[in-house]
């Protein structure tokens, strides 16, 4: 009767094992990053979302007469080129529409024009977004 000998693992198989689970590795932390960045465009747009409605339910009062300007979230923008006219979303504001996680000076509002923007942008696919305007035309 002959005994085989068990050599254990040759080099060969080792260096191919390891390149797999290196690959791998590779493919699960880049798959890993873009589910992050998925997560984070979309929970920027969902506050651009909510704040727009929360703002837009301001926006319906002031025009019945209900309230004055000045009840209105945020602090109007003049001396912006880019956001003249739009209103600077504070801390407080961001507070009470339930956004307490937020950076501040960060969103703007246009009670004009119905849109919302988030002024450090965020981006998707390449291309950079600062307005809800732009993610739902595009998503359109």
């Amino acid at each position: 009767m002959k005994i085989k000998s068990n050599k254990g693992i040759t080099l060969a198989v080792l260096v191919i094992t390891l390149v797999i689970l290196i690959i791998v590795a590779t493919v699960s932390v880049s798959i890993s990053f873009e589910i992050i960045d998925i997560a984070e465009f979309e929970n920027v747009k969902t506050n651009l979302l909510l704040i727009q409605s929360k703002c837009k339910i301001k926006a319906e009062q002031k025009a019945i007469g209900d309230i004055e300007e000045s009840d209105l979230y945020g602090v109007k923008q003049y001396n912006s080129q880019e956001y003249n006219g739009w209103y600077l979303l504070s801390q407080e504001n961001l507070k009470d529409m339930g956004l307490e996680d937020v950076e501040e000076d960060s969103y703007y509002v246009n009670y004009e024009s119905d849109d919302v923007a988030y002024s450090n942008g965020i981006e998707k696919d390449g291309k950079i977004y600062y307005k809800l305007s732009e993610i739902l035309a595009d998503q359109a």
